[in-house]
């Protein structure tokens, strides 16, 4: 029998929720800059005069769009993978751990574990809230512009979040969790 530290379900959840955000994310920072609609507009327009075709700003702004739709199509389709794999978290972890808030109120947790609890707890309201935007946006629910306002916001605490848990994972295996690296990917410690 093996010492697990981490499940075999939850690794597997935790590396497909990883990839899946940076997939997302990758769609974000793509849309933003190299596949910004302005920019490939622009090239359109140039390429296209270059063999004697003449259009509009408003025609290569229509043809950009088209161009990044699939990858936009993609972004959705993350979006509701996203919602199946955190779904599955908090189940998963309301299975294994049980639904309580020990942590935070005991008086024996750290000042470090009670910051996680609330960065991980922060982390999943924003992720859910992100989600939920999300799907307002596709499905026109709500205020529109709003509702967009409020999914791209999520980008930064996204990139927010992953950089403090990076750096997190660092100083924990070099303080007092060694091995927390190879826990992740092999459930053991080494």
């Amino acid at each position: 029998m093996t010492n697990d530290t981490f499940s075999k379900p939850h690794r597997i959840l935790h590396w497909l929720i990883a990839f899946t955000m940076l997939f997302i994310t990758l769609t974000v920072f793509l849309r933003m800059n190299w596949m910004n609609k302005y920019l490939m507009s622009d090239i359109i327009t140039e390429q296209l005069s270059s063999l004697d075709i003449d259009i509009t700003k408003k025609q290569s702004i229509k043809i950009a769009k088209v161009i990044r739709g699939q990858m936009w199509t993609w972004h959705i389709y993350a979006g509701y993978l996203m919602i199946a794999l955190l779904s599955l978290r908090v189940v998963l972890n309301i299975k294994e751990r049980g639904f309580k808030l020990t942590t935070i109120t005991s008086s024996e947790a750290s000042s470090k574990d009670k910051f996680q609890w609330v960065l991980y707890a922060s982390f999943y309201v924003l992720v859910a809230a992100s989600l939920m935007t999300g799907m307002f946006v596709i499905n026109d629910i709500g205020d529109h512009k709003l509702m967009e306002d409020l999914h791209k916001l999520s980008l930064y605490y996204l990139v927010g979040f992953l950089v403090m848990h990076l750096v997190g994972v660092v100083i924990a295996e070099l303080t007092d969790q060694k091995n927390i690296i190879s826990e992740m990917i092999s459930g053991k410690n080494k």
